[in-house]
């Protein structure tokens, strides 16, 4: 299993690391195209149209990967269903498209919802094969449907956008998306095609699991972007814009690390779900790999915030800054709960899953309303206090679930933190040095300073002989880890 999920993960890396440049590439070109005002109006209808896609499948995708015994007239009952589904959910769009308009006071709305809606339609063609693929492991040909599905994104967004196309070259992004995922997922998923067969008795069978699982995913979405909601609703395009960007740069480290090991461990820890010990060791490695890389990227990023938007969105993205500096810190809490949901998918407990994330959520979404007076800085800062006090319950809870004690995470984790330290201690002075002596511009500046940051933190992790940093190098090969010896430490 550890090879598998290793092979897995380094699959996944490959596959999230190519996104993730992809994206950053195309925010690159495309935010120097198109004004903030079109960011803010494609936030505006991707709340809409993220929270519609929530009843795409009801859960059934994971179901398939959690349940021991799947046989063919269960695939074929969930294949007719998310069809159904997919068609209903891009109708309810077009029907309530004219609604989120005027809720937003943005005619524009409209016509970019009902756009956006036909990706449901396209995407539950292969909902069952992509489930298949996650489920027999096959991270190699999900690797390269992203990729590929990428690519397909990106050519699209930066050819509207050169062509004038505004909010449209985002829309042709994420339609290009689904429309390469969809039919890469059907060539490359096992051979497998559904009959004129459908059963309730089959869907019912795992109704259970994806109905508590879809709640939770409604409620924890809700949570996530309610702030996304009330800027564009109180605020405007333009903040949302600026709010949007930050958020997704504080976002990208989380799904490049935190959803490359997710979908892999999902059925790793599903096939552990009766041994909780060795539930335990995996997951504590894992948040350790993901926390060894989020902790140094987001403690830069908050360092760095001015150059990170001078450099990839220009200067007219000024306002994000402030937005951005008090976000990154959230993602380095955010990066210890990234794989919590696993633990209760893998051993079956969406109900406490659901329940538990819908007090959180309503805490969130009072602490959002409590922040608008103060415009998007008054919103990312009550966020950020809300993460901070919410870590803690948000990790106890499932910890519970398969006995794992929160000072066995903190022992994990330890030493990443006092390395991210004294890392963030030397990109500190060394900004100060190109900004206020030397002048520096700030590609030069962040260059630098990223450059050095890494090099210090991957020295000083190696000086210490860390057990994550020899994780980390097993997924690049056995030639790497063999570059670490075999006396290490914890974390």
């Amino acid at each position: 299993m550890t090879a598998t999920v290793v092979k897995g993960a380094g699959l996944n890396a490959v596959a999230r690391f190519g996104t993730q440049v992809l994206a950053i590439a195309g925010t690159a070109v495309v935010a120097r195209l198109v004004p903030p005002r079109a960011y803010g109006l494609m936030g505006m209808a991707g709340v809409v149209i993220g929270f519609a896609g929530l009843f795409r499948d009801l859960g059934t995708a994971s179901a398939i990967v959690q349940r021991r015994d799947i046989d063919d007239g269960l695939l074929t009952s969930v294949f007719w269903l998310n069809i159904s589904m997919g068609i209903a959910v891009t109708g309810a769009c077009w029907l309530t498209a004219p609604w989120a308009a005027l809720f937003y006071r943005e005619p524009a709305i409209s016509g970019i919802l009902r756009a956006l809606s036909l990706a449901f339609v396209i995407l539950s063609l292969a909902s069952v094969h992509g489930a298949l693929l996650n489920r027999h492991l096959q991270f190699g040909r999900i690797a390269m449907v992203e990729l590929a599905a990428g690519v397909a994104g990106l050519a699209a967004a930066v050819t509207g956008a050169l062509l004038g196309a505004g909010v449209w070259s985002l829309v042709m992004n994420l339609l290009a998306n689904c429309a390469a995922t969809c039919a890469l997922t059907l060539i490359w998923a096992k051979p497998w095609w559904p009959r004129l067969h459908f059963s309730w008795v089959e869907i019912r069978s795992i109704s259970g699991f994806g109905l508590n699982l879809s709640a939770s995913n409604i409620v924890d979405y809700f949570a996530r972007n309610a702030d996304n909601l009330l800027v564009g609703k109180y605020l405007g395009a333009a903040p949302l814009g600026f709010y949007g960007l930050a958020y997704n740069f504080m976002l990208y480290p989380l799904q490049a690390v935190g959803l490359t090991l997710g979908r892999v461990l999902f059925p790793a820890f599903a096939a552990m779900q009766s041994d909780h010990a060795r539930l335990r060791q995996a997951y504590l490695r894992s948040s350790a790999s993901i926390a060894f890389f989020a902790f140094p990227l987001m403690a830069g990023t908050t360092i760095l915030a001015r150059e990170v938007i001078a450099v990839f969105l220009g200067p007219h993205w000024g306002p994000a800054v402030p937005v951005l500096r008090i976000l990154a810190p959230v993602g380095i809490l955010q990066s210890l709960t990234t794989i919590n949901g696993q633990i209760y998918m893998a051993t079956g407990s969406t109900r406490a899953m659901f329940r538990w994330g819908t007090l959180f959520s309503a805490i969130y979404v009072a602490g959002f309303v409590a922040g608008l007076p103060w415009g998007i800085i008054g919103v990312a800062s009550i966020y950020a206090v809300l993460s901070a006090l919410l870590t803690i319950p948000s990790l106890a809870i499932p910890f519970r679930l398969i006995g794992l004690p929160l000072s066995a995470l903190w022992k994990s984790i330890q030493l990443i933190a006092v390395s991210t330290a004294a890392m963030a201690a030397v990109v500190v002075a060394l900004r100060w040095v190109l900004v206020f002596q030397l002048k520096a511009p700030p590609p030069v500046t962040f260059g630098t300073c990223a450059i050095m940051g890494a090099a210090f933190y991957f020295l000083f992790m190696y000086y210490r002989r860390s057990a994550v940093l020899r994780d980390v190098l097993t997924l690049a090969g056995p030639r790497w880890r063999a570059l670490l010896p075999l006396r290490v430490q914890a974390g």
